[in-house]
């Protein structure tokens, strides 16, 4: 990767640096600061009126009006305000949107529906995230700093042609704020019950004409939601993050930014509690299990804990030199190094005897290194002509060692554990093309060609601790899953006014086959999934009235998906009473919905920002294994017609502010957000064992202005004191569960300089 940093960026070299006000380019998302980054938040200014934001969704800027993507935009203003700092609260914030929190330091997104939770170094996750357009592609690597952010954009649908690999559900991606040719700096510090105490701080300098940096400073710290009963942590946050960057101006319309950034968790394991002790409801408004009142307190025999540090480089050149176009050229790498141990059961063997758990304990044990490599150069036209378009090529590279054993002693004297390797390299070319007609009609289609290679090598140790031997092992002769891909999306978008701009698409995307995490012997160790394809359906309506103080946009969409991986732990007899194993199978569904997003800011004092999604996910087809029995043979369930795992039919989220009027003394502003999901099914079974019941989440905020650089804010976050689940598991004749931060009061002061 030496050589391709060197080729793409040795001609900037060559370039007498110009003073940084000439090198803004208007193509590139990562320079991009659109007009939302400098408002309130998304819903009204001084004036009442509805802000214009501007986005990158294809690659380029522009309105999110006038983009034919289905697009929730968060400025760095409404993240704050929000109190929208980690990918669980973002979810929350955008409905057709859910996660997989195990482990806790490395959530993964569904989008519509699509998501995985194979966590395996030969499995890729369906919906993805991007850090400044660099492909995020293990969970782990999500735990970044949402600090300083120009924007966050969340794109929902296939984003195949564009952003390439993995993105069938949609994508996150998270833009940072990027130097600027003025002096600057920002500090925020957050103080909250549970011994929360946040610090963040961000400093702008301009070195010269031609050079600027950024740096970003962040300490994350709580005390734990949650405590063994001798007082140690649980639920606890610890978080250390750094972001750096630097522009260089050149000759012409030439940019050179360099960024680093860091962060790293060194947490306690989350609580679990076994709700198979609580009563069952089979039917009635609360079916399934009960849910315990206010668990604060638990009693791990084996306390773990969940160690991350995740970081990287990116260079990226941008110029418009050539007349005709922009060119961005970007080489990254990323780096992971996480580890995890969790008493899954969270309790004593005492208690798990007494509970019918025929286990004396159960740990889950998780290590990964990964490395990433990537490289981008694409063009995107310049001039105002009818015809817009953009053409890049694209390199990835992932290399992945992935380690995980389940104990099912609380002592183990015997050993189970496997270990893959997985290298993931892929190629594409791609490009997308709109023409405008004078009326306000358009047209626009896009592809891309993936040519992508998967390598999985894995080995299995078993036999006592003391004295391990191999069971199998595929080093040497790996299992292969070799993809050459077409995504394509096209359409058409009319503007008929000011008012109201209507577009309908066709989009799709795929996933290269998954390889077992835990397979039973070498042959099926090799061999892959059959890769997993979407193709998306979509109509949207985009409109302004009342001089932009009503914004209602929606959109409607059916998803025809075929292959989609699942992932699950299932009873395994072979290795014991209360064994179990992790298996892959895929099968076919049907995805319908509706999105909604709602903006009313009828005076300048008050605005009301509501999202709605509605998602009808069924399997067409899907024969699960749901159990290996003594001989080795598998049990398989017919799920057809069952609902897709995480993902609610109805999820709204609404944010109603005030806004006092402007004084010598400053301002104040009071928002109340509500956060609805209805129920939810942690697996395909949908037998109510794993299941999430509705709940509603409130928060809520009171901020005082005393000028545009000084604030105080109070805040209280689930303020009903709801208890609800963020993942459970229904293994060795438990059900253990993980809940949500409880109630939590706390005040963020903030200062610009």
């Amino acid at each position: 990767m030496k050589t391709n940093f060197a080729i793409l960026f040795a001609t900037s070299a060559l370039m007498p640096a110009t003073p940084l006000l000439a090198q803004q380019s208007s193509t590139s998302e990562s320079n991009a600061q659109p007009q939302a980054d400098q408002e309130e938040d998304s819903s009204a200014n001084a004036t009442g009126a509805i802000q214009e934001i501007v986005v990158t969704a294809r690659r380029r800027e522009e309105s999110l009006q006038d983009t034919p993507v289905t697009v929730t935009a968060f400025s760095n203003e409404e993240l704050n305000a929000r109190g929208i700092n980690d990918i669980r609260t973002l979810v929350q914030a955008t409905p057709g949107v859910s996660f997989d929190a195990f482990p806790r330091a490395a959530p993964r997104p569904f989008f519509r529906g699509i998501g995985s939770s194979n966590q395996g170094a030969g499995g890729d996750p369906s919906s993805v995230a991007f850090l400044d357009g660099v492909y995020l592609g293990r969970a782990a690597m999500l735990g970044i700093d949402f600090y300083d952010m120009a924007r966050i954009e969340v794109l929902k649908g296939p984003q195949g042609t564009l952003f390439g690999k993995n993105v069938v559900g949609g994508a996150v991606n998270f833009i940072t704020a990027k130097p600027v040719n003025f002096a600057e700096a920002a500090a925020e510090l957050t103080f909250g019950q549970y011994e929360q105490l946040d610090g963040h701080f961000m400093l702008n300098v301009p070195v010269s004409e031609a050079i600027a940096t950024r740096l970003v400073l962040g300490a994350i710290t709580n005390g734990g939601f949650r405590q063994t009963l001798d007082g140690r942590n649980l639920d606890d946050e610890n978080k250390l993050s750094a972001r750096f960057q630097t522009t260089i101006g050149f000759g012409g319309e030439t940019t050179l930014l360099l960024s680093g950034d860091y962060a790293r968790q060194d947490i306690a394991q989350g609580a679990r509690y076994n709700v198979r002790i609580l009563p069952f409801n089979a039917t009635g408004d609360n079916r399934g299990f009960d849910d315990f009142d206010e668990p604060r307190i638990a009693n791990p025999d084996r306390l773990g804990g969940i160690d991350t540090d995740t970081g990287g480089v990116r260079a990226e050149l941008n110029s418009d030199f050539l007349g005709f176009a922009t060119l961005t050229a970007t080489a990254a790498w990323r780096a992971l190094d996480f580890s995890s141990f969790e008493d899954f059961d969270g309790t004593t063997a005492a208690q798990n005897a007494a509970n019918g758990v025929p286990l004396s304990g159960i740990q889950v044990i998780q290590a990964e290194d990964a490395d990433s490599y990537s490289a981008e150069t694409r063009l995107a036209s310049l001039n105002q002509n009818p015809l817009s378009w953009v053409f890049g090529l694209y390199y990835n590279n992932d290399d992945i060692t992935r380690v995980r054993e389940s104990q099912t002693s609380l002592n183990p004297q015997t050993i189970n554990e496997f270990t893959g390797f997985a290298n993931n390299r892929s190629y594409a070319a791609f490009g997308e093309a709109e023409y405008k007609f004078s009326f306000g009609f358009g047209i626009f289609a896009g592809a891309r060609y993936t040519d992508e290679k998967k390598e999985y090598e894995v080995f299995r140790l078993t036999g006592p601790r003391a004295a391990p031997v191999v069971a199998y092992s595929t080093v040497g002769t790996p299992g292969i899953s070799r993809e050459k891909e077409v995504t394509y999306r096209f359409g058409a978008d009319y503007r008929f006014n000011p008012n109201l701009y209507v577009y309908g698409s066709v989009s799709t995307g795929f996933k290269s086959g998954a390889f077992q995490e835990q397979p039973s012997g070498p042959d099926i160790a090799r061999l892959p999934t059959d890769p997993e394809k979407v193709t998306n359906y979509e109509l949207g309506i985009k409109t302004d009235f009342l001089s932009r103080r009503l914004r209602f946009n929606i959109t409607g969409f059916i998803a025809d998906y075929t292959d989609l991986q699942t992932i699950q732990s299932i009873p395994d007899a072979t290795l014991g009473p209360g064994g179990s194993r992790i298996v892959t199978d895929t099968g076919d569904a049907t995805i319908e919905g509706i999105e909604t997003e709602f903006i009313f800011a009828p005076v300048a004092w008050v605005d009301l920002t509501a999202r709605y999604a509605y998602l009808d996910a069924k399997f067409d087809s899907l024969i699960q294994t749901s159990a290996i029995q003594a001989n080795g043979q598998p049990v398989f369930s017919d799920l057809a017609g069952n609902r897709l795992s995480r993902t609610p039919k109805h999820a709204l989220n609404a944010a109603l502010g005030f806004t006092s009027s402007r004084t010598s003394w400053g301002w104040m502003r009071a928002m109340v957000v509500a956060d609805y999901r209805s129920e939810i099914f942690d697996d395909n079974d949908n037998d109510f064992v794993e299941y999430r019941r509705p709940r509603t989440l409130w928060d809520a905020s009171i901020t005082y202005h005393l000028n545009d650089r000084f604030s105080a804010q109070a805040w209280v976050r689930n303020f009903t004191d709801v208890e609800y689940r963020t993942h459970q598991t229904d293994v060795a004749g438990g059900v253990f569960v993980q809940y949500g931060p409880p109630r939590q009061f706390g005040v963020t002061l903030s200062a610009e300089f």
